[in-house]
Parts: structure tokens; sequence; C-alpha cells
């Protein structure tokens, strides 16, 4: 978790650096471009590392709310007037991403093969690129919502199932 931890705070000074290289060489286009996208590899990244790790932490089942939330507050002023990133689904996308590991978090026998939908959701919403109109986003988040509830209604008939004895087989 850590690691994850780390890499968010050490993406925000790589991506300025990146972005400060290319637009000497390039021009304040590609220098912004760099710079947003050095930022999304790094939060993807930590996403990842932190889904990846064996015994998750309230702090990691927090993390992808938390990181919606600060790349939407840093990605709307430039997102304004345009279709280049829709912050309430990137946040909502958190939100559900966070709801399936707070169920992972407390329910240990709990499969993780659950959260592969709604990871790729979060990724998806929090990349900077956009399909004009707000379809893609109704219809991943949409999906991402069914998900998480098919989720818990599986989890809540699991608790509801007798407990296997190994003995009585014989």
């Amino acid at each position: 978790m850590w690691k994850s931890l780390l890499l968010v705070v050490v993406s925000a000074p790589l991506s300025v650096a990146l972005g400060l290289a290319f637009w000497v060489a390039q021009g304040w286009k590609a220098g912004l471009l760099a710079c947003f996208s050095t930022f999304a590899v790094c939060l993807v990244a930590a996403t990842l590392m932190a889904f990846l790790t064996r015994r998750l932490t309230l702090l990691d089942v927090f993390l992808p709310l938390i990181f919606s939330v600060v790349w939407s507050a840093i990605l709307a002023p430039f997102s304004l007037g345009s279709d280049l990133f829709t912050a309430p689904a990137a946040i909502g996308a958190g939100l559900l991403l966070t709801l399936c590991l707070w169920n992972t978090y407390h329910e240990n026998g709990a499969s993780r093969r659950w959260l592969i939908l709604p990871i790729l959701v979060y990724i998806y919403e929090m990349l900077p690129v956009n399909i004009p109109g707000p379809f893609d986003d109704y219809f991943a988040l949409s999906g991402d919502l069914a998900c998480v509830i098919l989720y818990q209604l599986v989890a809540s008939h699991r608790k509801q199932l007798p407990a296997a004895n190994p003995q009585s087989q014989n």
C-alpha cells in the first residue's frame, strides 16, 4: 500500500517536470498533454498497485474515491466548455469501486474477480479522453452499477447458505 501512496506523491513533481520539458521542447500544448498523461498513468499504476495488494487496509479501500476527486479537481478547469473529461462520471466510478473494495475488505473470503469491471470502468473514466456526448459515461456507469448490485446480491445469498460440513459426506 505504501508503494501506491509513494507513487501518487512522486507523480505530481514528475508530471510537472515532464510537462515543463515538453513545453520547452515542443510547445505549451505538448507540455500540458505530457503533464496530464504522466499524472494519469501514475494514478492508474497506483490504483493497480493498490488492487494487487494481498491485504486491503481502509486506506486502500478509499483510495479510488480520493484519486477520482483529486483528478477531477485538477482536470475540471481544463474541461469547461468541452467534452474532454466528465468529473461526475469519474467520481461515480471511484465511488462504486470504493463500495466494491469496502465489501471485499469486510468479507475476507470474497473473490476479487468482482472488482475487474469496476476497475476497468474507473480507469476508463479517469482517462482524459471522452467520446462526445454523455452516452459512454451513462453506459459505463450503468454497467458498473449493475455489476455492483449483482455482487451485493451474490454476497448476501452466500451468507445465507449453510456451511459445508466435510465430515457429513462420508
